[in-house]
């Protein structure tokens, strides 16, 4: 939540960057210790062992032992905040009021186009930005969820191959109205960081910065507002 590192640093006796990488591997999904593996990869670190590091500084922990006796771990809310921590510089709160500004007017555009596959939910602003004394500041941290305007697989594909672009795996074209989504509101901005993971994991501070509901310019989406999610 507005966390940042330098790459530089060290997280549990790793570099900050391969911390980061492992935790993010690990949000919201529990998995063994092997899943990690991949990133380990020629580094001489044994994934166990880093793990262990990680849990023992707060940032990982064992759920459960299977049958076979085999550990599944989960990041924990501290874990969570490292996998959303920025390299970046530093901002301005000044900067920030514009980035948000120009968020929330992106968010009102977007839902403004019945032509566009998904709807904007909600945008939940939380972390640093929520703290007036702290300037500079980290990134924008924002919760976003979303609904589907089009649900048929058909209109969904002709969709996306009316934008012309390549896609490297048939998921990167599946992903591709929610990828567009996310671009669309950060538009390019580095300083941005848009997550779908469920805030209250890690937070009961946040402020509701833009809700459909309370956009009277947005076209109403269809019947499927139940579909709202992340």
């Amino acid at each position: 939540m507005g966390m940042r590192v330098a790459k530089t640093d060290t997280v549990a006796g790793l570099p900050a960057g391969l911390a980061r990488s492992i935790v993010r591997k690990f949000r919201g999904c529990e998995m063994v210790a092997e899943a990690v593996a991949d990133l380990l990869d020629g580094t001489g670190y044994e994934h166990e062992a880093v793990l262990a590091e990680l849990e023992a500084a707060g940032y990982m922990a064992k759920v459960r032992v299977d049958t076979q006796g085999d550990v599944w771990w989960d990041s924990t809310i501290q874990g969570n905040a490292l996998a959303m921590a920025s390299f970046g510089k530093p901002i301005s709160r000044k900067t920030a009021d514009r980035l948000v500004a120009g968020l929330v007017e992106r968010a009102h555009a977007y839902n403004g186009d019945p032509g566009k596959p998904l709807f904007i939910g909600t945008l939940r602003i939380f972390g640093s930005y929520l703290s007036p004394g702290i300037d500079p500041l980290g990134d924008v941290d924002i919760e976003l969820t979303y609904g589907r305007r089009i649900t048929d697989r058909q209109a969904l594909s002709d969709y996306t191959k009316a934008t012309g672009r390549s896609f490297n795996t048939y998921m990167d074209q599946l992903m591709w109205p929610q990828t567009e989504l996310v671009r669309h509101l950060k538009k390019r901005s580095a300083s941005i960081n848009i997550t779908l993971e469920d805030i209250t994991r890690i937070t009961d501070t946040f402020d509701t910065i833009y809700s459909i509901d309370a956009d009277l310019g947005a076209v109403p989406p269809p019947a499927d507002r139940s579909l709202i999610g992340r």
